[in-house]
């Protein structure tokens, strides 16, 4: 879809590179009313862009006469969100040399994303004018390119023709549908970067089979369920328990120790029991003759009690205090007996009560894998479980043996999910990653030469066995122009990006990518500093512009 437009010569030039205040200002169109966006008098009008870091102005105006209203129909887009400015005020400042300044508020937006206020220019020449739009509890400016007024309409009227322009027209109403968002070619530092497929892996440390040493009945502790696929599980933890059969006799005596056992452990707390009995008898005991000790003692003083009787007095308190610290270590004997008694390997599987050999999991991780089930019967080093950590996984890559010589000393490296088109992330450096191997020799059959990268993995982004695009620094950098990957769109074997002319026109440009680096691909023709490209939706500005008819304009003008 195309449309024609002009570029005026009398209102103002503006350039497309980034302004010192920051902001970027838009070629000025304008455009008869023939072409549908003109009004009935076929008055001249003018269009002009602003960017700067939260908001895209796009305005267009018929040609200003002094003291005639304008309307100035204003697109605000806010940049973070890439949606129409739905709410709020937005001020109009008009200032000219020598004049007080001129503010028009605009309380609200007529709809969403379009302010349409009519402004009225007290006296022909330049004019400032200067949006302002409260921001985060303060007034952002955006500050626009200068405005000509004319003294008469017939002076606007024969100001010189636009020059003629074609262009892609992409409204406003169809960007915020899909989110368009631009972004202008800037001078970067990249280094160009082999682009290789990368596989994920688990380090060897970090992957284990549990597997009993012995054959028998695989069943699980008392009380406790056999752990399933994706439980996590702790180093050292007792997962299942392999039971292994007894032979008659050895059965028979296996149940006589358990009984005995029983027996030693009721007798224990029998007399644990006793123990605690005579430990409170003997507290009373000592707490009565403590008080009896005190009480002669102070007799004693008195002159009412003989000093026999006070050292009979010392004697009973001591010997009440003997026996409740023998009481208190006989208890104390008795509960660590049953400690003991408690922690010895017990049979776990009420039904049976035969000994069993715990199978313990070798390192922390999550389960992969149940390779067996309660009641089968295993044999030595069948696997029963695989537990996988993928808290820290491997990266590994192979270069082709011709372009190892490219590669760069620092092995930096970075990697993409496949089918994903956000920037790639570092393995190095922020990725806090490092190299674990660079290969030492060139496999025989595919010719190409190992590189082994370990990197944290806490959210579990990579899967084991994933396919990576992985990107390996080279030895060749070089200052250049350039655009993130994602303005970059293959068209009939060509590669061209679509460059905002205006806020609602574009142009589509063939350009010759070079050298990609963390989502940036190098422009080595087709494009200028300062040009803003399509970044984001480049595919409905290209369906734009082939398509067969141009929809009416939305705007209330």
């Amino acid at each position: 879809m195309k449309r024609t437009l002009f570029l005026s010569l009398s209102a103002m030039a503006l350039t497309l590179a980034p302004a010192a205040c920051g902001k970027t200002f838009g070629r000025q169109q304008a455009a008869q009313s023939k072409e549908g966006h003109g009004h009935a008098d076929e008055a001249k009008s003018a269009q002009i862009t602003v960017w700067d870091d939260r908001f895209e102005i796009f305005l267009e105006h018929e040609y200003m006469v002094a003291n005639r209203p304008v309307r100035f129909v204003t697109h605000v887009t806010e940049q973070q969100s890439l949606e129409p400015r739905r709410s709020g005020p937005l001020t109009f400042v008009l200032r000219q040399d020598g004049r007080p300044p001129i503010e028009h508020e605009e309380s609200a937006p007529a709809r969403d994303g379009i302010y349409i206020p009519e402004l009225t220019f007290p006296a022909k020449g330049q004019w400032d004018v200067s949006l302002v739009a409260p921001l985060d509890g303060a007034r952002h400016t955006i500050g626009l390119p200068p405005f000509t007024v004319y003294g008469s309409s017939d002076e606007a009227a024969h100001a010189p023709d636009p020059e003629e322009f074609d262009g892609i027209s992409f409204l406003k109403e169809q960007q915020w549908k899909v989110g368009t968002k631009t972004e202008p070619a800037l001078r970067r530092s990249l280094t160009e970067q082999l682009r290789l497929t990368g596989v994920v892996s688990a380090p060897p440390h970090r992957r284990a089979r549990v597997t009993p040493f012995l054959a028998g009945k695989l069943i699980v502790p008392a009380g406790r369920k056999f752990p399933a696929v994706g439980d996590r599980v702790e180093a050292g933890q007792t997962l299942a328990l392999v039971q292994p059969p007894l032979a008659g006799s050895d059965y028979l005596s296996f149940v006589g120790n358990q009984n005995q056992i029983k027996t030693l452990e009721v007798d224990l707390r029998v007399k644990r029991a006793e123990a605690e009995a005579l430990a409170t008898k003997t507290r009373v005991s000592l707490e009565h003759a403590g008080q009896a000790l005190k009480r002669i003692r102070a007799l004693h003083q008195q002159g009412a009690k003989s000093e026999r009787e006070l050292q009979e007095a010392i004697y009973a308190e001591r010997e009440a205090r003997a026996e409740l610290d023998a009481a208190v270590t006989l208890e104390k004997a008795y509960d660590e007996a049953l400690k003991e008694l408690a922690a010895r390997p017990a049979p776990l599987q009420p039904e049976a009560g035969l000994p069993a050999v715990e199978l313990k999991a070798p390192i922390s991780g999550v389960i992969s894998a149940v390779e067996a089930v309660v009641g089968e019967h295993v044999k030595p080093d069948q696997p029963v479980l695989a537990i996988l950590d993928t808290q820290t996984v491997l990266i590994e890559a192979r270069v082709p043996e011709s372009q190892w010589a490219r590669v760069g000393r620092s092995y930096g490296a970075s990697y993409r999910l496949p089918g994903h088109t956000e920037n790639s992330v570092s393995i190095l450096g922020e990725g806090k990653g490092r190299l674990l191997y660079a290969g030492s020799e060139v496999d025989a059959k595919t010719r190409t030469v190992r590189l082994v990268y370990e990197i944290p993995n806490p959210e579990g982004r990579l899967r084991i066995g994933m396919a990576l695009d992985v990107f390996v620094e080279t030895t060749q950098g070089e200052e250049t122009l350039a655009v993130p990957e994602s303005a970059l769109i293959e068209e009939e074997g060509r590669a061209v990006v679509f460059v905002q002319l205006g806020g609602e026109t574009f142009a589509k440009r063939d350009v010759q990518p070079g050298i990609r680096d963390n989502g940036f691909v190098q422009i080595r023709a087709g494009l200028k500093e300062g040009e803003r490209v399509v970044t984001r939706g480049a595919y409905a500005v290209r369906l734009a512009s082939v398509a067969s008819s141009i929809p009416e304009h939305g705007h209330a003008h």
